[in-house]
Formats: C-alpha cells, structure tokens, sequence
C-alpha cells in the first residue's frame, strides 16, 4: 500500500505544529498586592514578601535559559509565546514589588531588614 506523500508531510507538520505548542515555558507569575493584604503586611513581612519577589525574579531567568522547549517554541511561533510568557511574568513581579515598596514607603519601615532566612 502507497502512501500519499502529501497526507504524509501533512500529518508530520501538524505533529511538529502539536507539540511546539505544549513546548511554551511555564513562568512564575506574581500576584498582584490587594489592597486587603497590603494592609495587613508588618514591616518584616513586607521584607520577606520583596525577598520573596527576587527569587520569582531568579526563577524567571532561569527559566528564560535556552533549552528544548526554547528551541521547540522558536519552532512553532518564532519564539514569540515565550517572548511573551517571559514579559509578562517579568510585569507581574515587577508591579508586586512596586506596590510593596510603595507600602513600606507609606509605613516607614526601615529598607534594611533582614528577612528571617536570610538572617542565620
């Protein structure tokens, strides 16, 4: 039985097209700061909380190094949805920390503080 080379090339580039698509990294994504937890932060949880944003901060570049799923997703869309995914994890913690740094500013709190793991 022949196959139709056309069908063939068909199913192969859908196949490829599949799996670029499951190949999209996977960010860390910050919340925003609500109000309601704003107004519950202490100084020193507002420290950790900014501790905290730097390792999302971290997690993002290590995320963004290359491997397969870069490779994979430059393939299916020209790397743009990584582009993307990357930018907006990269907004979401950067406006969490703003907003922290806002609140400490409005508390008076020292920018010093040494969150507890960081401390020992």
């Amino acid at each position: 039985m022949k196959f139709d080379t056309r069908i063939l090339l068909t199913t192969g580039l859908v196949t490829v097209v599949l799996l670029t698509g499951c190949a999209t990294k996977r960010y860390p994504i910050a919340t925003p700061l609500a109000p309601t937890e704003a107004s519950l932060l202490s100084c020193r949880d507002i420290a950790l909380e900014l501790a905290r944003a730097d390792q999302v901060e971290k997690q993002i570049d290590e995320t963004g190094t290359m491997d397969w799923r870069s490779v994979a997703g430059f393939l299916g869309d020209l790397g743009i949805g990584n582009g993307m995914a990357k930018s907006e994890a990269r907004k979401a913690v950067n406006a969490r920390r703003a907003a922290l740094h806002e609140v400490q500013a409005k508390r008076d709190c020292v920018k010093d503080v040494v969150p507890a793991a960081q401390g020992r």
